[in-house]
C-alpha cells in the first residue's frame, strides 16, 4: 500500500493554494468579520483564471468542504478572490 504525500497551504490574500495541477482534497474557510464573504477558486496560477466555484461564508462564521477522493485542477489550484477577513486553508496533493 503507498501512502500518498498530503500538503496544506494557508492563505489570507489571493494566492495559489498549489501552483501546479493537482488535486484539492479538502478547504477550511474562516470569516473573521461582520458580514458575509466569499472566495473564489480558480483553475490557474496567476490572476484568475478558469473560475471553478464560489464559496460564501456567514459572518463569523466557517465552512469546511471535504472532495473525496479530490478536487483535480489541471493547472493550478488558486483564490483568485480572496476578500479580506477570509482564511482559508486548503489541503492538497
Amino acid at each position: 500500500m503507498s501512502v500518498r504525500p498530503i500538503q496544506t497551504e494557508k492563505l489570507t490574500s489571493a494566492g495559489n493554494i498549489k501552483g501546479t495541477p493537482g488535486s484539492l482534497l479538502w478547504i477550511n474557510i474562516s470569516n473573521t468579520t461582520g458580514g458575509g464573504l466569499k472566495v473564489v477558486l480558480n483553475n490557474a496560477t496567476s490572476g484568475t483564471g478558469t473560475e471553478i466555484m464560489q464559496i460564501g461564508v456567514p459572518a463569523d462564521d466557517s465552512k469546511f468542504l471535504a472532495f473525496p477522493p479530490g478536487f483535480y485542477f489541471s493547472t493550478g489550484i488558486r483564490c483568485g478572490t480572496l476578500e479580506a477577513g477570509l482564511i482559508v486553508t486548503g489541503a492538497y496533493e
